[in-house]
């Protein structure tokens, strides 16, 4: 028995070797080098993939803050009750946060593990809801004159084949540029994006035309990477300083900011994710699509842009369904006889703004459940897409108002 598992252990070790060395072979030889990169602060820490606390691991730009304004707390806050079956929901998924706001009143606030009030954490593909909105602000100050505009006209890497491709198109993900989003395989564009440093070449030289713009909604990292170059191109700053001047400030941020940024410090910021901000402070963007781009009577990004950031593109799913989850780089739920609308981030991060009742529910955390699937036998068009989690948390947000209302 123990001649056979030397044996056994003897052969395990030379396969091993050899899948280290053609994985090696395979990252040398497609150039692939970002992966190492990738494997050293994934695997190598005990995780399948980013998290949440990322922010060592790259260069970051900070988003200032200038007169903080603080959120109210409502005399129930932290005893307002969820309940067991809620509770459980939450955490199963592995929450860092869970935090509810009415108004101008933060009504519920909790945190998990090694999460608190002043800890910063990764939005992930929230920040590309972020990125739209500066837009939108860009559009009104007239440094944009069109979302209609060919995106040429701000990035000369756009002037080939690429010419006819709008902003409106990369706004809604329709710009039909090849592009593949995985978030395991580590030879996928999106980790590429998320570790290496040349995002500018594969956000817009490396890109091909798979189909015609404008027809087909399909969720691309690569086409927020280019709405951040077009940003910068038509104000002439970075997306870090145009959110603090635009958003950040205006909207009273308790705490700086951070942005992760590509490369080295004089890199371009990673649009497609990576904006850290306390869960109190994501609070404030819900509280700003609730009120239609305006802060506390003060309009940051015009009603009419928000409008149509909140209203699902006239498209076609890849299934070939109509679009009803996705505006301008916004999320959209229909599975309610009231609006709700909401940034979304990898692993779980949400926030969720119910305007009719000036709700406004925030998630951060590191688990989520699959993006639900119709079968045979169960159909939910409306949820199609989206996390399977996301009624729950909306329940739970309203099961919390009702408390504070009666």
């Amino acid at each position: 028995m123990i001649k056979f598992i030397k044996k056994f252990l003897k052969w395990f070790g030379i396969i091993l070797i050899l899948l280290i060395v053609v994985a090696n072979l395979a990252i040398v030889f497609t150039g692939r080098y970002y992966i190492y990169k990738g494997i050293a602060n994934t695997y190598f820490k005990g995780h399948i993939r980013p998290t949440i606390y990322d922010l060592d691991v790259f260069e970051n730009r900070t988003v200032s803050t200038a007169a903080p304004q603080r959120w109210k707390d409502h005399p129930k806050l932290g005893s307002l009750a969820i309940s067991a079956d809620q509770r459980e929901t939450i955490e199963a998924l592995d929450p860092a946060a869970f935090l509810v706001a009415w108004g101008d009143t933060v009504i519920y606030e909790e945190y998990w593990g090694e999460h608190d009030v002043d800890r910063i954490s990764n939005s992930f593909s929230m920040a590309k809801s972020i990125i739209s909105l500066l837009i939108g602000v860009a559009l009104d100050e007239g440094k944009i004159k069109s979302i209609d505009e060919p995106v040429a006209n701000y990035l000369p890497e756009f002037a080939d084949e690429k010419k006819d491709i709008t902003i409106r198109h990369i706004l809604t993900m329709s710009s039909g540029l090849s592009w593949s989003e995985s978030y395991v395989s580590p030879f996928c564009d999106v980790a590429e994006l998320y570790y290496d440093t040349d995002d500018r070449d594969l956000a817009l030289n490396r890109r091909t035309i798979e189909e015609e713009p404008g027809k087909v909604y399909r969720y691309k990292s690569g086409d927020t990477q280019v709405l951040m170059y077009i940003l910068q191109a038509a104000t002439g700053v970075s997306a870090s300083h145009y959110a603090s001047e635009k958003l950040w400030q205006k909207m009273g941020a308790e705490s700086d900011a951070m942005w992760s940024l590509a490369g080295d410090e004089t890199s371009a910021e990673k649009a497609f994710c990576c904006f850290y901000a306390t869960s109190r402070d994501f609070l404030r963007l819900g509280k700003l699509i609730n009120h239609r781009g305006n802060w506390n009577g003060k309009q940051l990004v015009s009603e009419a842009y928000v409008n149509e950031f909140c209203t699902p593109a006239p498209l076609i799913k890849g299934n070939g369904k109509p679009n009803q989850l996705y505006g301008f780089q916004y999320w959209t739920y229909t599975g309610l006889p009231y609006e709700v609308t909401y940034f979304r981030g990898m692993s779980g991060q949400y926030i969720i703004s119910i305007p009719s009742k000036d709700l406004v529910i925030v998630r951060t955390g590191s688990g989520t459940l699959p993006n639900w699937e119709n079968t045979a036998t169960v159909t939910d068009d409306a949820l199609e897409g989206h996390y399977q989690e996301l009624p729950a948390y909306i329940s739970i947000g309203m099961s919390l108002l009702a408390q504070v209302e009666d």
